[in-house]
């Protein structure tokens, strides 16, 4: 009862949530331009499209068998990068290194000590202001899930490329080295000095942020859209704090002598 009420008051609020990446629809120009950024197999693209009007989009994956998969299956309603996205002070190439298990595949290697490493591999950069360019000098939604460049990307985009997004939906990874929750803080501080407002919509977490320009939006509308944010930050923050509470009581149930040390 509780997740059914949860969902239909963040559907009414505008939220959706796709793949594990939290959006507002209502917010989506029709039709929209999207970047996906980590797109993986396409799931999150495809299950976007299959919803929303899309004019322009750009998909970029860095490991080369996903994005040679992504060619083909997307190949009209996409423009495909086999690329990785890097910060600015990158070069032109960069080791990848690649999962057996391939969501967690990374240019940084130390991430992947605990998974089996099939291969390193050398692929083309791209920086966030050239995906800007292709999809000509904005983006409606741009999707970020890059297995902790996240925050190097973010920290190093020039403002006027951020300033031209309109909402950016973030998994970051800071379960592992080299990504602490403070460089996310940081990440977070930078977006809203930029303008953005910032939802976490799993709270205590930081794997589906979102980040909504609020810049662009006419002034009259941005102090009832910080108040809508601030509504749907409270949500999670219930709903996080409601299964956390669940979960203590369950590990104390069954292990209450533990509990007691």
């Amino acid at each position: 009862m509780f997740k059914h009420i949860f969902h239909l008051i963040l559907g009414w609020l505008g939220v959706r949530r796709f793949r594990e990446h939290s959006f507002f629809g209502a917010l989506l120009a029709r039709p929209a331009v999207v970047a996906d950024f980590g797109a993986h197999r396409g799931e999150f693209f495809n299950t976007l499209k299959s919803e929303y009007l899309i004019s322009r989009a750009v998909l970029v994956e860095a490991d080369p068998t996903l994005a040679e998969s992504l060619k083909q299956t997307f190949g009209d309603d996409a423009d495909v990068l086999h690329a990785a996205l890097v910060g600015e002070n990158r070069g032109t190439t960069v080791v990848f290194t690649c999962s057996t298990k391939s969501q967690v595949s990374s240019i940084f290697s130390e991430r992947l000590e605990a998974y089996r490493s099939a291969n390193q591999v050398e692929v083309p950069t791209v920086v966030f202001a050239e995906v800007l360019r292709r999809l000509g000098g904005h983006v409606d939604l741009a999707k970020l899930d890059i297995e902790a460049a996240e925050v190097e990307v973010l920290q190093t985009a020039h403002p006027s490329d951020l300033a031209a997004c309109g909402q950016l939906t973030v998994e970051f990874h800071d379960d592992t080295h080299p990504i602490t929750r403070r460089d996310v803080d940081c990440t977070c501080k930078r977006l809203r000095s930029e303008g953005y407002g910032v939802v976490n919509a799993n709270w205590p977490f930081a794997n589906d942020m979102l980040f909504v320009n609020l810049r662009r939006f006419a002034a009259s509308r941005r102090l009832p859209f910080r108040c809508r944010m601030a509504v749907v930050n409270t949500l999670f923050v219930l709903r996080g704090a409601f299964f956390w509470s669940i979960r203590l009581v369950k590990k104390i149930r069954s292990n209450p002598f533990e509990e007691r040390i």
